[in-house]
């Protein structure tokens, strides 16, 4: 048995990877996600589960983390090494399993490469995938007080393309050192492209990072210049996530999404000060200075080129389904997704947030209202989703002092679905969107 299992492994092998992983982790790029990183240390823990066994594979997972002098948070420390030592070991028996081997038999032809390393590699890196991202997202999921299912697919959908790459350059490291017959110089050989791979990583965390920043800045004008929107837009931005995850939106478009939801509001920075203070009536001259916020916020946003793709998004977040909504009249499935999405987003984050003329509503009865809205103001497939996502997730509600609603001036929220109803019977175009 403990043949099978090859211990004791090749203890020079088992130290040279490492020392490898290790320098994997130290260089890893820690900002892929909330939370987590992509580091190449997993290419070679799959490598050393190839060459190595369970117990060589659960020994280079542990030290690759221990030997990180980088880190400096000791739980975070134990809790990776752990989790990549058990990765390595259950990796390992997973290859073995699938009659995995170390050295291969016979002619070292493709096929037989294949049924002795390649397939067998593929499954034993998948399982090690799974538990890897099953063990991140219940951490994360423990730590944020977030639902497990939808932090499990944030991760995937996030670094699913770099664990790709990943699996295929440890199966290259392997074919490298045993049937091509390099030996240990094959490290030698594949730094070239763990190089590639990590300055990748880097490079669109970096891209990411400065559109962040971006995006920052921008929020930090909008709650400049209208306090009620502090907050909001994050809100907003939660609430979309959720449904996404819902919807099965993949990652690119959750991120267009993400941006589409925080920058919704941004044209408020030219249009609030007109907006009327103290009470806040709605009436025609209300009506006319909000309504113009969309296509505000739109030529603000036009030449930065990253938020191109979110511009349908913040601009039709305030159409309606039965096309009496702004500012193009759009109906039905003509409303881009994003924007509709934001609109369910909008209306409930608005019904659970303190004003001067209403109180908060609890999350099941702005549901309830939500509902009461749906087909003509809201896509009642996306009213949906959020009410799946509140079940696994509860919700708060955004309760605003009455000092501080007197102090900042309130005024009747845009977002409230009134306004929305008072803009659809006010509407000079909406005898012209109901005959088309």
């Amino acid at each position: 048995m403990l043949a099978s299992l090859r211990w004791p492994p090749d203890w020079g092998i088992v130290a040279l990877l490492s020392v490898l992983a290790a320098a994997g982790v130290v260089a890893r790029e820690r900002d892929v996600g909330i939370g987590y990183g992509v580091s190449t240390a997993i290419v070679t823990l799959a490598a050393g589960v190839a060459l190595t066994g369970p117990g060589g594979g659960a020994i280079i997972g542990f030290l690759s983390y221990v030997l990180d002098f980088r880190s400096v948070r000791w739980r975070n420390l134990w809790f990776n090494a752990g989790m990549m030592g058990w990765m390595g070991g259950a990796g390992g028996l997973i290859y073995l399993a699938l009659s995995g081997r170390s050295t291969v038999l016979g002619d070292p032809s493709p096929l037989t490469i294949a049924v002795q390393v390649a397939i067998p590699l593929f499954f034993a890196y998948a399982a090690m995938l799974a538990l890897n991202t099953f063990m991140l997202g219940m951490m994360i999921s423990l730590a944020r007080r977030q639902p497990l299912a939808p932090t499990i697919s944030a991760i995937s959908r996030t670094v699913g393309w770099a664990y790709l790459l990943h699996v295929l350059m440890a199966w290259l490291f392997v074919i490298l050192w045993d049937p091509v017959g390099v030996g240990p110089f094959s490290v030698v050989l594949i730094l070239g492209p763990l190089w590639l791979t990590q300055f990748t990583l880097s490079r669109d965390a970096r891209a990411r990072k400065a559109h962040q920043e971006t995006v920052s800045t921008l929020m930090g004008a909008l709650e400049l210049a209208n306090p009620f929107s502090v907050g909001h837009s994050s809100r907003v931005a939660d609430l979309c996530a959720r449904m996404a995850s819902r919807l099965e939106m993949r990652r690119n478009e959750s991120d267009v999404l993400r941006y589409a939801a925080l920058l919704h509001d941004l044209g408020l920075v030219a249009t609030a000060p007109r907006l009327p203070r103290g009470s806040g009536t709605v009436d025609l001259t209300y009506l006319a200075a909000v309504v113009e916020h969309p296509e505000v916020g739109v030529r603000m946003l036009t030449d930065i080129d990253f938020l191109k793709p979110a511009l349908p998004g913040i601009l039709h977040h305030h159409e309606r389904m039965d096309g009496n909504g702004y500012p193009a009249g759009l109906a039905g499935a003509d409303i881009p997704l994003n924007a509709r999405i934001i609109a369910v987003a909008d209306a409930f984050d608005s019904l659970t947030t303190t004003r001067s003329y209403r109180s908060a509503l609890d999350a099941e009865a702005a549901m309830e209202r939500l509902i009461e809205l749906t087909p003509d103001h809201l896509d009642p497939g996306i009213v949906a989703a959020l009410r799946d996502s509140l079940k696994s997730s509860p919700w708060e509600s955004t309760v605003i002092d009455d000092v501080v609603l007197q102090r900042t001036g309130d005024v009747y929220d845009h977002d409230d679905p009134e306004v929305s109803q008072q803009y659809a019977e006010w509407n000079p175009d909406a005898e012209e969107v109901t005959s088309s």
